[in-house]
């Protein structure tokens, strides 16, 4: 829609009578009235003070016409009426005095002024007009007639039937130019009111249209909201399928009460990214042996937490213990091979990296990793566990075998095995990492793993508050029996 017309009928169109031509044509047929007064006061009556009088009208008027351009138009019109009610009074004052028809002219000048000038300015006219007629009044009562009254009768009758003429045509030259502007109003109000009633039209339009549009809004709001009700039913019962899964991840991993009868002290830091995690833990007594591995699949959440349970299920099939934790690395990376059905061209690349330890009841301590990480903390400090470069499960044939370590440990020797959410995960200093880790487990040798776990999990959350966990987080504690 073109707002344009309308903006300008909306905040007015501005409609101004053309008051300055009517003032110019006015003026013109005055200048000819001027030269009519002169010749037939000169010619015909033989009056020469109106012959004089004329011609000072005369030069009054060239002088208007030569100001056109450098004055405006309404101070030469206020002029030209101030100087034509002086011309009008000093002319009754020659022909008769109030008895002259000039005076009747000089009341005319007033509708004019009104017309030309406005209510405001009319108002001095008016004022001017009065205090000369006034004057004229006086004098002739003061004097007991007219001063001067210089026509005789019949010359009086052709002064008066003139200046009646100049009345007339200067009432018809206003007349005419009230009509003529009042027709151009007319005209600009009926455009403007087509032009408001074409507004109004498309307005309604508009409005219709927004009408429309509404109604397709609120449909689709409508929707969106279904739709959102829909989602958030459905986000919560997947929610609620996760929680529960949760539950059953938690009742595959070892018990606490289970790794309580196997270690003399043991804590978990178990805090996955999502509700379910792909990391896991194990522990299990095999005669006198004991078996510990924590592990780390690939993904988090959900996939990751299938994968663990691949891994869980196979170490619980297990009946005894393989010789090395090296050949248990290698059973396990076989079963998620065939079981993840590994060998086909599209079968997944999944796996996970691992650490498995295995402890004597002489305290022969050995240890195995897939990429999996661990270390020990006793009287000589900090052991770390060297884990072989290779992971668990995929679709890559592997011919390096994995690396076993092996050593007599002490009875109060601290056995950590995690993954790497923790050590990893970042925080306001950057990365938690390997160092300030190691400094919370040498300070808890010969303590309890339980406050070991509980300063891991104050410096966990003091690092990363405001920032996301990035990964799935397990650090297995425990000093063996």
């Amino acid at each position: 829609m073109n707002s344009t017309p309308h903006t300008q009928l909306l905040y007015g169109n501005k409609i101004e009578l053309d008051k300055e031509k009517s003032f110019w044509r006015k003026v013109k047929y005055s200048f000819l009235l001027f030269t009519f007064f002169a010749f037939a006061g000169f010619f015909f009556i033989s009056f020469i003070p109106g012959t004089i009088i004329s011609s000072f009208g005369i030069l009054a008027i060239i002088g208007i016409f030569l100001l056109k351009e450098k004055v405006n138009w309404e101070a030469l019109c206020t002029f030209y009426l101030f100087y034509i009610n002086v011309m009008l009074y000093v002319l009754a004052l020659t022909t008769g005095g109030m008895k002259s028809h000039a005076v009747a002219w000089m009341a005319t000048t007033i509708v004019t002024s009104y017309w030309f000038l406005g209510k405001k300015r009319s108002r001095y006219i008016l004022l001017f007009s009065f205090i000369l007629l006034c004057s004229l009044l006086a004098i002739e009562l003061i004097n007991g007639g007219p001063i001067m009254d210089s026509l005789s009768p019949a010359h009086q009758v052709i002064f008066n039937w003139t200046i009646d003429l100049g009345i007339l045509l200067n009432i018809s030259n206003d007349v005419k130019a009230i009509d003529l502007q009042t027709s151009i109003f007319q005209n600009k109000l009926q455009q403007n009111t087509d032009e408001l009633i074409q507004f109004g039209e498309e307005l309604s339009q508009t409005n219709e249209e927004i009408n429309a549009q509404k109604e397709e809004i609120e449909s689709q709001r409508d929707k969106i909201e279904k739709n959102h009700l829909e989602l958030a039913k459905s986000l919560n019962n997947v929610t609620d399928s996760i929680r529960y899964a949760k539950t059953i991840q938690m009742a595959l991993l070892t018990s606490q009460e289970e790794l309580k009868k196997i270690f003399k002290e043991v804590n978990i830091l178990f805090r996955p990214k999502d509700h379910v995690s792909g990391d896991f833990y194990f522990a299990r007594k095999f005669d006198n042996r004991t078996l510990i591995v924590v592990g780390d699949c690939t993904g988090h959440g959900v996939p990751g937490a299938l994968l663990s349970m691949v891994g869980l299920e196979a170490l619980d099939r297990l009946e005894e213990l393989p010789n090395t934790p090296a050949e248990l690395l290698e059973q396990l990376d076989h079963y998620f091979f065939e079981k993840l059905r590994q060998s086909n061209i599209d079968g997944n690349n999944d796996g996970m990296d691992i650490s498995v330890a295995y402890i004597d009841h002489d305290y022969r301590f050995q240890y195995a990793g897939a990429k999996g990480k661990g270390l020990l903390v006793d009287n000589n400090g900090i052991v770390p566990l060297k884990s072989t470069n290779r992971s668990i499960g995929g679709r890559i044939k592997k011919s390096k075998g994995f690396e076993v370590t092996e050593m007599q440990i002490q009875p109060d020797t601290l056995i950590c095995l995690y993954t790497d959410g923790y050590v990893d995960q970042n925080g306001i200093d950057g990365k938690i990492g390997s160092l300030r880790f190691r400094e919370v487990l040498k300070k808890y040798y010969l303590k309890y793993t339980k406050d070991c776990v509980n300063e891991l999990e104050t410096l966990l959350d003091n690092e990363t508050e405001g920032f996301e966990q990035r990964d799935d987080i397990t650090v297995f504690v425990a000093i063996h029996h």
